[in-house]
């Protein structure tokens, strides 16, 4: 048989159809797996590069013929791309992208400008062998466990190509150069390369087939051991069984554990000769939900082990298909601590009713977020509703005050969850009609028996009466204390004039010299009398003398403005000005400008020996209070200087000599 470039060409196109078509049936399947639409996409540019090699010899489809060898050399890259992704690397496009740019550039070197055959050949033999190669060494170094059976396969198929194309590589080199392809069908070596990629490309797409499907069988026996894993491991009880006459396929560790038989007294055994349901009327309820809807979940029936001890569990299970018979895998768990939970739970729920509907109190019980469990009738008929109100349930307890004390009513929830101490709390509730009361607030956590906080309980009493009571303390109080204040006013203060009393001037004027002794500070006192008062009363009468002691006393506070400075009425017509820290100077003035305001005053006084108008007469003392020993030696010595301003005339000052500080 004679074999031209037409026949192989042929020939080799259609074993790359039938390749591509194997590959995109693998493409369809197993698309999860990152490569195999890069091998399609390789193995169909390679078809297409075969396909387009006869076209030479057609000159209108000349110029497909020009590109069947990139394609070939294209197709070669992303065999080995997806080579590279399917073992779960990242390849290095930009190194590629060069391989091919180099290949291109050399390929039509040979072509365009400088035409030869020869070259050509080794451009595409080496590029070929190169990316065979490569795709050899990853696939041995860096191949998966998995896989490494298929894997080493396919390598040897990859490297036996590289090494024949790099000998053809070599031979072509050392040949005598081709001068037309009708030269390739006459040497031996030119002959195999068409048959090699034949035989290569069917192994290494069949390597390619065997690594997908070796790996997706590694991959299911991994995950059938997992879920094996999960079956034995799981503390619920799970079992395989036949649908039609409810054969045991398989048991867990939790079936036997739950029930106490062994793994070889249930293997092979039905469940009715088991004796697994307490009620066979149960199993066959179970059968018929399961054959309805293919699934059944959480289903609660009364199931027995061995010694016949009855239990409580809830089966989920659905139907699966073993062997092509339909089989139930079923998982039963023991709930019969939570049912015996669940009944102490009502207990417990019943006594709360009791207690509630008992209490005189309002006690009200929530969930961790506030909204209302549970309210005694007592809390209807606080805030308003009528005995038979049932829409409590839901609403959140918040909603019963006024919107004011409720960032701190939820500050203070806050402050309990934190461990503070829950004291009681007063806040203003709502009644139903609108109406704001006064409550008191306790409240606590019902913890669950691992200790941790599943409700908050609220007693609520209506404390407006107890409100109106300490209104009425408080008012009281305040009451007492004014009186006190005012007593303790009238005790300090003389009524006539609303200056200082005699009392008050004697402790003001013994605290300031004991204080300003110890600082080493002077001292002023200015004694003052009303010139001839008693001519004046006797004439005026006693109405007109008050309203006249009145004037001086009114004057005397608006001249003397110092905050530490005391005035006061001393008794009858006399009047006292104590000047903490005044000198003899200071002193000597303020009391001449009292005199004269008294004198401008004008207040008529015809019988007066002195003037025709109220006049003053004052006494002016200066002290260093280190010098003197009591309070009553100042008072004296601005007595003697009043005495000496009334013998001297009245209407003017008298200033007491002898201690003053000499410098």
């Amino acid at each position: 048989m004679k074999l031209d470039i037409q026949t192989l060409a042929f020939i080799s196109c259609l074993t790359f159809v039938t390749q591509v078509i194997a590959l995109f049936v693998q493409y369809r399947v197993n698309r999860t797996y990152r490569g195999i639409g890069w091998w399609l996409l390789g193995s169909s540019l390679m078809a297409l590069g075969f396909i387009f090699m006869p076209m030479l010899t057609v000159k209108s489809l000349e110029m497909l013929a020009r590109i069947a060898n990139p394609l070939m050399v294209l197709g070669q890259i992303f065999l080995y791309i997806g080579i590279i992704q399917f073992l779960d690397m990242k390849e290095n496009r930009r190194v590629l992208s060069s391989i091919f740019a180099v290949f291109t550039l050399s390929y039509y070197y040979y072509m365009y400008i400088h035409n030869d055959i020869s070259g050509r050949t080794v451009v595409v033999s080496a590029t070929l062998a190169a990316m065979s190669l490569m795709t050899a060494y990853k696939l041995f170094f860096k191949r998966d466990r998995l896989i490494s059976g298929s894997a080493n396969f396919t390598t040897t198929v990859f490297l036996a190509y590289g090494c024949f194309l790099t000998v053809r590589t070599f031979l072509t080199l050392i040949l005598p150069p081709i001068h037309s392809y009708v030269e390739l069908v006459q040497i031996p070596i030119h002959i195999v390369t068409y048959i090699v990629p034949i035989i290569t490309s069917t192994l290494w797409t069949f390597g390619f087939i065997l690594m997908v499907n070796q790996r997706l069988n590694s991959e299911n026996r991994v995950e059938k051991e997992k879920l094996q894993q999960i079956f034995n491991t799981s503390p619920d009880a799970a079992l395989i069984t036949r649908l039609n006459d409810g054969l045991f396929v398989d048991v867990n560790v939790g079936f036997l554990a739950l029930t106490g038989y062994t793994h070889d007294e249930v293997i092979g055994d039905a469940t009715l000769k088991i004796s697994v349901w307490y009620n066979i009327e149960d199993q066959q309820i179970f059968i018929a939900e399961l054959k309805d809807k293919g699934i059944c979940e959480n289903m609660e029936f009364v199931f027995q082990r061995k010694d016949g001890s009855q239990f409580v569990g809830m089966i989920s299970a659905r139907i699966i298909t073993i062997h092509a018979a339909p089989h139930i895998v079923s998982v039963i768990r023991d709930i019969t601590e939570r049912k015996q939970a669940e009944e102490a739970l009502m207990e417990s729920e019943e006594k709360y009713r009791s207690i509630l509907n008992a209490s005189p109190d309002d006690i009200t019980i929530t969930d961790l977020e506030g909204r209302i469990l549970m309210v005694s009738p007592a809390s209807k008929k606080m805030f308003g509703y009528e005995a038979d109100y049932d829409r409590f349930i839901g609403m959140r307890l918040i909603d019963f005050i006024v919107p004011e004390d409720v960032e701190r009513a939820q500050s203070n929830i806050m402050l309990m969850y934190q461990g503070g101490y829950p004291r009681p709390n007063e806040y203003r509730g709502v009644r139903k009609d609108q109406s704001i009361f006064d409550i008191e607030v306790n409240s606590g956590f019902v913890h669950s028996a691992n200790g941790q906080p599943t409700k908050m309980v609220f007693i609520v009493r209506d404390i407006t009466e107890r409100k109106l009571a300490e209104q009425q303390i408080q008012e009281l109080v305040q009451q007492l204390e004014i009186e006190k204040n005012t007593a303790q006013f009238n005790s300090i203060t003389d009524s006539l004039t609303g200056l200082a009393n005699r009392r008050y001037f004697d402790e003001a004027l013994r605290t300031e010299f004991y204080r300003l002794k110890r600082s080493g500070s002077t001292l002023s006192l200015i004694m003052l009398d009303v010139d001839h008062f008693k001519k004046f009363n006797d004439w005026y009468g006693h109405l007109a003398g008050d309203d006249c002691l009145r004037h001086i006393g009114t004057t005397l506070k608006t001249i003397v403005g110092r905050v530490p400075d005391i005035v006061a009425r001393y008794g009858g017509e006399e009047f006292v000005v104590v000047l903490p820290e005044t000198d003899d100077n200071g002193a000597e003035a303020l009391a001449e400008r009292i005199r004269k305001t008294v004198e401008e005053l004008a207040i008529p006084h015809s019988t007066s020996d002195t003037a025709e108008y109220v006049t003053v007469s004052l006494g002016v003392v200066t002290v260093y209070t280190t010098k003197i020993s009591t309070p009553e030696q100042v008072v004296a010595l601005a007595d003697e200087a009043l005495y000496c301003a009334k013998k001297g005339g009245r209407n003017r000052i008298a200033v007491a000599t002898g201690y003053r500080k000499t410098w």
